[in-house]
């Protein structure tokens, strides 16, 4: 047998969906830190790995032997086994070294407690993974054993090897008892209370007072974090991949439906690790799981709100959102309270990504229903017969559900993120960040659409670039703008820029998309006003300089009268001032 301890960090506070701003100032209201808080996350729990290699099936009377009787029902000659002992409520599964699908080979898993009878064989499915990360089988969670047993058949005519039995013991943690009601485990979504710790960043609404509903909620289903259920980050070994998603696919993880509501956490933990450790694919591979009892759980890291790729079916990850139900629906009758459960996360999670949960879609040149399971598009049974069936009554009832978000619809994971835990926010163009550096710029594109939160894990995996500004460039035609309301006004010459306190350097190379979403205005001039003032400026070297005469207005501009830039008072304001002309 052998052994493999995973590191053990701190879980990571873990991103949820917020709505787009209203700037008006606003009193700012208590937050409902019970969930919130990072600090009041359960530490990270340790998995512990072991691995046992295949032997030739016992013989009735070996040493591993129950009774004679009972060791080797099920089992033929040919048969390879491997047993392990088992501590906690365990998730096991068997790896190999060679094809991801060996034909004719199947695998089987039964389990014992206190010395007692074999369960009958239960089969787990082979599950294809990411190409490159070692073969094997889906997990299984046997639960509360003392011995677990693996039958491999059909192995003699394959070409495999390294054949090991994997057990993942998931610890224990306080995430195990005392988690909120699914009721109060509302997402991270913002109020005006955590827009007040924005103030300090320079991201407070003009006046000192903070933004109404900044960046505010999308009204998410109640949902658990990766923190809550124990998640150890250091066990993430995946730079998150943003996909495109097209529609759902729903699954169920198989194993035992003998769970209570403090198994859970145990659970995911469980499958985590031999997602993440044992198959290599450096994270759960759902994007997010429900249980028996209804309650949601976040899976993949990246955050709720973005198109997280996944690894649950080869082929559909990058345009698909996975849904796991803990447990086995093949026989079993799936409860209506996961029913609900996918009904709730679906209908808001399909909306905020612009999917018509009543439609259709085409992937990988397959036309499918925007709901399907993964039995659908793979050899598999999952997620069971008891919930693939009612995928029909899943269909309209989402699309009902999603009539309680068309507000919402399709303005998830836009051009600004933002962690649930730091108040700085970023726009986002390909693969980098830049630090938006005001409230007046973020309001300045609200074409840009809502602050969607991410996970540390996706704004880590950013590149760092310049802090915007309010000068961005159109890299296709080299043209540069100054943003304002949503307008951008061309600014003629580099000289024009430093006179605006920036430099042609610093401007901010956006998308065409996000260069053309804004509203050409006429191009930018040096004499300025705020659309509340009568006022005008002379522009030079960054500061804003009062002209006290329209006559001297006009001889700053070689005796003509100039064209007057309105802005908006907060972009004014921006400027310091400079001695009067």
């Amino acid at each position: 047998m052998r052994g493999i301890r995973s590191g053990a960090a701190f879980a990571s506070a873990v991103a949820l969906g917020v709505s787009f701003l209203v700037a008006t100032p606003a009193a700012a209201e208590p937050v409902d830190t019970a969930v919130r808080s990072e600090t009041d996350a359960p530490p990270a729990v340790e998995p512990v790995i072991t691995e046992s290699d295949f032997d030739a099936a016992p013989e009735p009377s070996g040493p591993q032997a129950r009774t004679s009787t009972d060791d080797a029902a099920g089992l033929e000659p040919e048969d390879l086994t491997a047993t392990a002992e088992v501590e906690g409520f365990a998730t096991v599964g068997v790896t190999w070294s060679g094809p991801a699908e060996p034909d004719g080979v199947t695998v089987a898993i039964r389990s014992s407690r206190g010395g007692g009878d074999w369960s009958p064989w239960t089969d787990v499915e082979i599950e294809p993974g990411p190409e490159g990360t070692p073969a094997g089988t889906a997990p299984m969670v046997v639960g509360d054993v003392d011995t677990v047993q693996a039958r491999l058949r059909g192995v003699a005519e394959v070409q495999i090897s390294e054949l090991t039995l994997v057990v993942v013991d998931p610890g224990t943690s306080s995430a195990d008892v005392g988690l909120p009601s699914p009721s109060s485990a509302t997402p991270f979504g913002r109020s005006a209370g955590v827009a007040g710790n924005l103030t300090g960043s320079g991201l407070a609404a003009p006046g000192g007072g903070v933004a109404t509903g900044y960046p505010g909620t999308t009204n998410a289903p109640a949902m658990y974090s990766r923190a809550q259920w124990g998640a150890d980050e250091s066990l993430r070994e995946w730079g998150p991949a943003q996909g495109d998603f097209k529609g759902a696919v729903i699954h169920h993880t198989a194993g035992t439906n003998s769970y209570g509501e403090g198994d859970v956490p145990a659970i995911l933990r469980g499958i985590y690790a031999y997602h993440a450790q044992t198959r290599g694919w450096g994270d759960i591979g759902y994007n997010y799981l429900v249980d028996k009892f209804g309650r949601i759980w976040e899976g993949r890291s990246g955050g709720f709100e973005m198109e997280t790729a996944g690894a649950h079916v080869a082929g559909f990850n990058s345009a698909t959102v996975g849904v796991s139900v803990l447990g086995n629906y093949q026989a079993a009758t799936v409860s209506n309270a996961a029913v609900d459960a996918i009904v709730r996360l679906l209908g808001w999670k399909l909306t905020i990504h612009g999917v018509d949960a009543g439609g259709r879609t085409v992937i990988n040149g397959m036309n499918l229903p925007t709901i399907f399971g993964h039995r659908d598009v793979a050899s598999t049974t999952c997620p069971g017969q008891s919930l693939w069936v009612r995928q029909d009554e899943i269909r309209g009832r989402v699309k009902a559900e999603q009539a309680r978000y068309s507000g919402l619809w399709g303005q998830a994971a836009g051009n600004f993120v933002m962690s649930p835990y730091r108040p700085d926010i970023y726009l986002v163009v390909g693969g980098t960040k830049h630090h938006v550096s005001s409230f007046g710029i973020l309001t300045s594109l609200s074409n840009y659409g809502r602050v969607s939160d991410a996970a540390d894990s996706y704004l880590g995996y950013l590149r760092t670039g310049k802090p915007l500004g309010r000068f961005v460039r159109n890299p296709g035609t080299g043209e540069i703008g100054f943003v304002d309301g949503n307008v951008r006004r061309r600014a003629a010459t580099c000289t024009d820029v430093a006179h605006f306190g920036s430099s042609c350097a610093a401007a901010v190379d956006v998308t065409s998309v996000q260069f053309r979403s804004l509203t050409a205005g006429p191009t930018l001039t040096r004499a300025v006003k705020a659309s509340n003032s009568d006022r005008v400026y002379y522009m030079e070297n960054g500061r804003k300089r009062w002209v006290t005469s329209w006559s001297r207005l006009v001889q700053l501009f070689g005796g003509r009268a100039p064209t007057i830039t309105v802005l908006s008072p907060t972009a004014v304001n921006a400027f310091p001032n400079g001695s009067n002309i």
